[in-house]
């Protein structure tokens, strides 16, 4: 009777902090916009968050952008199903759903003043900037500077302290 019990607790408290994973995400991006510097970011009046592929994580950015603002800029999120459709992004984040897109991203915002994310295993060296990574039950990220620099953005090496440096 007990073992029962304690699967249902086991199943139960899993999806619970899976369901939360989303708005960490989203938090965590937020964050990385503080230690970025764009060219030219004092001259736009946006601040674009592009989301290729269906995730949860579109909710959680809209909510955050409502009472947030990067660089006192206003965020904008789009649900995006071809990179061409954000070509001013400053971030665009790849969902692991829309994983097999990853080739035609990076060719489209090469040497483009974006910022890519992903949540896939050794995605940096595919070209990301930042990859989300599940260490011991513990949302991080992986970190590749020169990936980041490749794009015209500057990094602030506190961000990279916080993460997992990938060279």
């Amino acid at each position: 009777m007990k073992k029962p019990l304690i699967t249902a607790f086991m199943i139960v408290l899993s999806l619970s902090l899976n369901g939360q994973e989303p708005m960490f995400k989203a938090l965590f991006m937020f964050n990385f916009a503080k230690y970025i510097e764009w060219p030219n970011q004092d001259t736009e009046r946006e601040f674009i968050i592009g989301v290729y592929g269906n995730d949860p994580i579109i909710e959680e950015l809209n909510k955050l952008a409502s009472s947030r603002k990067v660089n006192n800029k206003i965020i904008v999120v789009r649900h995006v199903s071809s990179p061409s459709e954000v070509p001013n992004a400053n971030i665009i984040f790849l969902s692991g759903k829309a994983s097999g897109n990853m080739k035609q991203l990076t060719s489209y915002f090469k040497g483009k003043p974006t910022l890519i994310i992903t949540e896939n295993t050794n995605y940096c060296a595919r070209g990301a900037g930042i990859n989300y990574v599940m260490q011991g039950g513990k949302l991080k990220f992986e970190i590749k500077k020169s990936n980041i620099t490749s794009h015209g953005l500057n990094v602030d090496p506190k961000l990279i302290s916080l993460g997992i440096e990938i060279n």
